[in-house]
C-alpha cells in the first residue's frame, strides 16, 4: 500500500537527505548547542572539546576521566581518604559514572550515588569550597564510611558568620531559610538574624 502520488516519495527522501545534511554540516561548528544535553559543571568549565571526555559513539568512559583525574592527581589535591577511595574504584576499574554525572549545569551536584551531597552545590557558592574535603574528612564509625565535620578555619567562619543559626547539624537544611541565595525572613525561625 504505497502513496499514489509519485513525487511524495522522492519529496521525503529528497528533505531527509538536506536535513542529514545540515546536521553533518553544522556539526562541527556547533557541536555543544546541538549535541551537548546541559552545560558542564564548574569543575569542567575549562574542558573545550566534547573528545576530551567522550570517545565516539561510546561516552565517556573511564580512561578519558583518567587522563585528568590520576591516581597521582586525586594523592595531591585530595584527603587521604578520598584517595584511598578513589584508589580502590580506579583499581576494580568501575565506570565513574556510577557516581558522578555531568552535563547539569555550574551548580548542580556532580556526585551521586555513594557520596551525596546533602547541602546542594549551593554551599560551593557560599562557602567558596572547592570540595566535600574542604570541610569535612571521609572516615570509617563502625564499619561505615561517614563523612565527619572538621574543625578548621573555614567550618569556624560558616559558624561565626550565622550568628549562631549556623551550627552543627544544621548546614543540611540551608534551604529552609535561604531561597536561591536570599534570606527569607518569613521562613527564618529566627527572626531578623
Amino acid at each position: 500500500m504505497g502513496c499514489l502520488r509519485s513525487w511524495v516519495a522522492p519529496l521525503i527522501w529528497g528533505l531527509t537527505a538536506l536535513m542529514i545534511g545540515v546536521v553533518l554540516w553544522l556539526s562541527p561548528q556547533y557541536t555543544e548547542a546541538l549535541w551537548a544535553p546541559g552545560h558542564l559543571s564548574r569543575y569542567h568549565t575549562d574542558v573545550t572539546s566534547c573528545g576530551s571526555c567522550h570517545e565516539p559513539f561510546q561516552g565517556p568512559t573511564p580512561q578519558k576521566c583518567l587522563s585528568c583525574h590520576s591516581s597521582a592527581d586525586f594523592a595531591a589535591r585530595s584527603e587521604p581518604g578520598v584517595t584511598r577511595f578513589h584508589a580502590g574504584i580506579i583499581q576494580k576499574g568501575r565506570p565513574c559514572l556510577t557516581c558522578h554525572v555531568e552535563h547539569r549545569g555550574v551548580m548542580a551536584a556532580i556526585t551521586t550515588g555513594a557520596l551525596n551531597n546533602p547541602h546542594g552545590e549551593f554551599i560551593f557558592r557560599v562557602t567558596s569550597a572547592t570540595s566535600c574535603s574542604d570541610c569535612h574528612m571521609l572516615t570509617l564509625v563502625d564499619g561505615e564510611k561517614r563523612m565527619i565535620l572538621l574543625s578548621n578555619s573555614r567550618v569556624s567562619h560558616i559558624i561565626e558568620e550565622g550568628e549562631g543559626t549556623h551550627r552543627l547539624g544544621h548546614f543540611a537544611r540551608c534551604l529552609n531559610c535561604h531561597r536561591g541565595g536570599q534570606l527569607d525572613i518569613d521562613d527564618n525561625e529566627y527572626g531578623d538574624n
